[in-house]
């Protein structure tokens, strides 16, 4: 059977393609007695053996550095012996790690991705007692991960990457930000970053050689959304998935880039790593399932070991990077697991989250099933780290700003909510802030929280913190500054990211990990109880600051569009049964008049519940050679929207929605999070850039401006 032919052979069902080698059968959701799966020997090469399987549980990543293997699922670190490379034995593990995702290990520290739940780094000396050393708040969500010299990268999504100063790994330092796009995976080498982006579909490479003043050097597009990424000697290797550049055309013809739907390894040469050349690709399988979205690669000497999800292991022949070929693969069995509602009908093969080299050996990361040894005699060896020129790491010199008084805690300013002249500031692994605002700020008092401060809000003399891990937090203000402890709700097993608490004051609605609502009781504030909980598509983005007609609220996911919520004291609150279920992406939205107004694609769209039309088939209102993303607020005609993203600020009047006027437009260092205005002056929660507060002069003299101008 040829490439071609197999291709030919794939049937699109419901809507969703997969690759069906071997194996696969119709119907059900998969059952630990299914035959193992695998792709056609003729074209993929043979199929790998396993010839062990660990007994950890549901693995995401894995690592050997010299005789020792680790690994991470499911929140624990597990150590391993490896010198049998078969055959590990247990040495140490590690619980507490929130929902792992990739891991790095540099001198006996274990750099450790966990998504929403931060970054953990982990001393390892001891592998029999690995122990926590530091829990970091990065910029987002955190996924992928590399180490160079002194500084951490970590690829944050929708954020970038971020640079971060670990010489003391007990206490990380937020160095900057290069802003990629969406970045899954990053791998560092002699001052350059390559990084896999996702959304855009490229492969971007970043100068760090000064780790302050990362500069984006090359954008080179990829077939299918970016991922994985190996250097080694003069080429970098990119792995790829859905979906391809030309997704909408068929691509039966395996010379056709957009062959494999976006699944595939592409090669680029990096003599002059600031301008990559593109070598060549190979594809895999064509798949597509929603729902887990890994792939990656590693390098040991001409072979290239490619981990495509649920597609599993596929080993490619790259003695001559421009004719790359399959030599290997291993698919994993059935999981006999329950496949979420989400992710569709029909059967699953288990999904490779990563996976780790051994002497002849494969350590394969199953994400719903173990970690697993793969046999591959005369292909495995043990990933050898190059030779590496880290990045330099200036001095720190802030910089002023004219326009804006700057408070910097040490933690990173992610909300701030005010109360009379006080502000109340959720400093992440600062906990929470009490600053007096004017003549200049100045803090008053500084309280710790059981997990980053991630949201603030006040209502009354009562202010509510979302505290990640710590849950909700209820404090009174006592006066001068002083915060006394009032009540605490902590979902089990969970954390909590962000909360409002719209007047009156019975309720609150608290965003729970990264896609649950629950709306909280808070009338007796001692004692806080859960009522309703509703669990959405994709993250939640935006929960909305008003009530409608004294009575809903209106929440946005990222994949669900937006759904009203009841928090009627009359009645038990709940989902008011009204819904725009479009998706609208990670943007927010503002009631204007009896609708919403919503950032979407770069502008502006009016929706309603009873709005039937997809949001591609309503007017788009734009400002011109102006992009609007982010977190809106409104106030009077005055649209201030931030992007948290790439640093921007724009102030928009909404006068006549359909022509919107840019008022101002700026760009910060940092990642502004929702503003706050206090008497008209912006408050922004700038991330590690701290607190920016502006000046109330020359707010008087932006205002004297504008009469001036209107009067002309």
């Amino acid at each position: 059977m040829t490439r071609r032919s197999f291709a030919a052979s794939l049937v699109p069902a419901l809507g969703v393609l997969a690759a069906c080698g071997p194996g696969f059968a119709a119907g059900g959701h998969g059952a630990a007695a299914r035959p193992a799966v695998g792709h056609p020997e003729e074209v993929y090469g043979r199929q790998l053996p396993i010839v062990n399987n660990l007994g950890v549980g549901p693995t995401m990543a894995a690592r050997v550095v010299g005789q020792t293997l680790y690994s991470i699922g499911r929140g624990r670190l597990h150590v391993f012996d490896v010198s049998d490379p078969a055959n590990p034995k247990p040495l140490g593990v590690l619980d507490g790690l929130g929902a792992t995702r990739q891991i790095e290990v540099d001198d006996h520290v274990a750099y450790i991705t966990a998504r929403e739940d931060g970054v953990f780094l982990v001393d390892v000396a001891d592998p029999r007692k690995p122990r926590l050393l530091c829990h970091y708040d990065p910029i987002e969500v955190a996924t992928g991960m590399d180490v160079s010299g002194d500084v951490m990268f970590v690829a944050c999504r929708s954020h970038g990457v971020e640079l971060v100063d670990v010489s003391d790994p007990t206490k990380p330092r937020h160095l900057s930000t290069a802003r990629t796009g969406e970045a899954q995976s990053v791998e560092v080498r002699n001052g350059f970053a390559y990084v896999g982006v996702w959304g855009s579909r490229e492969l971007v490479v970043v100068d760090v050689r000064n780790a302050r003043k990362p500069a984006i050097t090359a954008r080179c597009p990829l077939d299918g959304n970016g991922d994985g990424v190996a250097v080694r000697g003069q080429y970098v290797y990119a792995a790829t998935g859905h979906h391809s550049r030309a997704r909408r055309k068929p691509h039966p013809d395996e010379d056709d880039p957009g062959y494999g739907r976006g699944h595939g390894l592409e090669i680029f040469r990096i003599t002059d790593p600031t301008r990559p050349e593109f070598v060549s690709r190979i594809k895999m399988p064509p798949f597509y399932r929603i729902g887990n979205d890994m792939w990656g690669v590693k390098i040991a000497g001409d072979y290239a070991f490619v981990h495509d999800t649920h597609n599993g292991l596929f080993v490619v022949d790259i003695s001559d990077p421009k004719r790359p070929s399959f030599v290997a693969h291993r698919q994993l069995d059935y999981a006999g697991v329950r496949v979420p509602k989400y992710m569709g009908t029909g059967p699953l093969p288990a999904f490779v989250g990563g996976l780790a080299l051994g002497n002849g050996v494969v350590y394969l990361a199953g994400g719903w099933t173990d970690l697993h040894v793969v046999a591959a005699p005369g292909l495995a060896a043990p990933c050898r780290r190059e030779p590496d020129v880290p990045p330099e790491i200036p001095p720190f010199q802030p910089e002023s700003n004219p326009r804006f008084h700057v408070y910097r805690p040490e933690g990173q300013v992610r909300a701030v909510a005010l109360m009379d002249e006080l502000a109340m500031v959720a400093a992440g692994s600062a906990g929470v802030c009490v600053v007096r605002l004017s003549p200049e700020p100045n803090e008053l008092r500084r309280y710790p929280t059981q997990g980053f401060a991630m949201e603030v809000k006040t209502l009354g003399d009562l202010v509510y913190v979302a505290e990640e891990k710590g849950g909700l937090s209820i404090w009174r203000h006592t006066g001068g500054g002083a915060l006394a402890p009032e009540g605490r709700y902590r979902p089990r097993g969970r954390i909590v990211k962000d909360v409002v608490v719209p007047a009156p004051g019975r309720y609150a609605v608290v965003q729970v990990d990264m896609s649950t609502l629950d709306l909280v009781d808070v009338a007796v504030p001692t004692e806080p109880k859960r009522v309703f909980r509703d669990t959405g598509h994709g993250f939640v983005y935006h929960l909305g600051e008003d009530l409608i007609d004294g009575r809903q609220v209106c929440v946005l996911f990222q994949l669900g569009g937006l759904r009203w919520y009841d928090l009627d004291g009359e009645a038990r609150p709940g989902f008011a049964g009204l819904e725009y279920p479009h998706r609208l992406g990670g943007g927010g939205s503002v009631p204007l008049g009896d609708k919403r107004l919503v950032t979407y694609r770069g502008g502006l769209v009016l929706l309603s519940p009873e709005e039937p039309r997809p949001p591609s088939e309503l007017a788009l209102h734009r400002v011109e050679r102006q992009r609007l993303r982010g977190k809106p607020v409104l106030d009077g005609h005055k649209l201030y929207v931030s992007d948290r993203c790439f640093g921007d600020v724009h102030v928009i009047d909404v006068s006549d929605v359909a022509r919107p006027v840019l008022v101002q437009h700026f760009n910060v260092p940092g990642n502004p999070g929702r503003l706050v205005l206090d008497d008209g002056a912006l408050l922004i929660p700038n991330g590690y850039e701290g607190l920016w507060i502006e000046r109330k002069r020359d707010l008087d003299a932006q205002k004297t401006t504008s009469e001036r101008n209107a009067s002309k």
